[in-house]
């Protein structure tokens, strides 16, 4: 073999190997603060996808957002910062979902588990996180806190306001249903401008989710 063939074969070995590198970099930096697997399936939102909403946004256009595969959605024990006290256990989803313009990150948490299998009941939707350190789960399910984070650029979080989501649950499997308003920004201050309508927060939410409890 002649020398200049060596030698394009190391440059391409050498290209190959800091193209992977660089990919494996960009993926760790862009998956490392994002919950759960990425989004799957391809093309518009349908009735196949386990995860499916559609928010409406301010002037009226609405974006859905989605993900194939049922996501896992498990009864999660979190300890708390006094003496390592156990807190609370309650049900937890988070995940990546698609759409035809961005990324989303989406989230549930309950202030309590949910059975492997229970019937329908209908939980309110609190603007926050609402159990504190030190103090005891509830014995019952009674709200849901929803959060939605803009990806691809990476945007503070939507946050659910009011509304209500129904949930049921059969043979490890949650079915869940949603519908509700988010948190606006507040009024516009001279030193807080509106947000610019690329940034501006979704009116309303609804759909469906189904994820492996």
């Amino acid at each position: 073999m002649k020398r200049w063939h060596v030698v394009t074969a190391v440059v391409i070995v050498v290209v190959l190997l800091l193209a992977g590198i660089g990919w494996a970099a960009w993926w760790l930096n862009d998956n490392i603060d994002a919950p759960g697997p990425g989004a799957t399936g391809s093309g518009p939102c349908s009735s196949a996808d386990s995860i499916n909403i559609q928010m409406v946004f301010t002037d009226g256009h609405t974006v859905q957002a989605c993900t194939r595969d049922r996501p896992p959605c498990p009864n999660q024990t979190t300890s708390g910062i006094i003496n390592g006290v156990t807190i609370t256990t309650r049900f937890g989803l988070g995940n990546q979902l698609r759409s035809s313009s961005r990324r989303y990150i989406f989230s549930i948490r309950f202030d309590s588990t949910l059975p492997a299998d229970a019937g329908e009941q209908t939980l309110t939707l609190a603007p926050g996180p609402w159990i504190m350190p030190g103090a005891p789960a509830p014995t019952a399910l009674t709200s849901a806190y929803i959060s939605i984070i803009p990806r691809d650029p990476h945007e503070e979080a939507y946050l659910m306001e009011s509304g209500s989501l129904t949930v049921s649950s059969s043979h490890g499997v949650a079915h869940g249903r949603i519908v509700g308003t988010f948190s606006g920004h507040g009024p516009t201050r001279p030193d807080r401008p509106a947000p610019s309508p690329a940034n501006e927060p979704p009116v309303s939410i609804s759909g469906t989710f189904a994820c492996n409890h």
